[in-house]
């Protein structure tokens, strides 16, 4: 029987290597790419963040955007990249996000640029919470996200950000958000314009 034709020490070294890269690039996207968790309407969020039952992945993905996340009964967290159109955010485009009373005590809806930092403006309003926002009779409320300050209202400045993301947090939730994170309402995002055009 003929003997088998041992790989040279050259293809050795190049699948090792090409398993190595497979590996880093994987292991990467998953840390910065990938959102992590379900999808809630648009919203990425994971019942384990902030708990001792967080996986490497998300453990180093919540390290690396310093998300510096809570434990679920003080706050849970979800994040989305694109429009209700399934369009990526982008500063150059308005947005009005809509939502209606949140199971908590407070949250808010921060803005990320694409190096998962804040923004490196100076307009002071990365951000808007259930403070500044005005709920109507049914507790209906509006947020504007954009590079230029709307005329009034609640607004989150996208300015200097890129393509970006938004965090949704939700602080002391209640404990029926905390188990079931489908029943929650979450706000829409709707496209305004872009560019100044519709």
């Amino acid at each position: 029987m003929a003997d088998l034709q041992k790989p040279s020490r050259w293809a050795v070294a190049a699948t090792i290597s090409g398993g190595l890269m497979v590996g880093l690039l994987s292991g990467w996207w998953a840390i910065t790419g990938g959102m992590g968790g379900q999808n809630y309407s648009g919203w990425y969020g994971s019942s384990v963040t902030g708990s001792t039952d967080a996986g490497p992945w998300l453990r180093a993905r919540v390290a690396i955007s310093g998300l510096l996340a809570l434990n679920k009964s003080q706050a849970i967290y979800f994040t989305r990249k694109t429009d209700d159109g399934g369009q990526p955010l982008r500063e150059d485009c308005n947005y009005r996000v809509n939502g209606g009373a949140m199971p908590g005590q407070w949250w808010s809806i921060t803005v990320y640029a694409a190096d998962n930092y804040l923004p490196l403006n100076d307009d002071d309003a990365l951000s808007f919470d259930a403070t500044e926002v005005q709920p109507d009779a049914q507790g209906k409320w509006t947020g504007v996200l954009s590079a230029t300050k709307p005329a009034e209202g609640a607004w989150a400045s996208t300015r200097k950000a890129g393509n970006f993301d938004i965090t949704l947090r939700i602080y002391q939730p209640s404990k029926s958000a905390q188990t079931n994170f489908a029943a929650i309402p979450m706000p829409t995002v709707t496209r305004l314009e872009c560019g100044g055009k519709a």
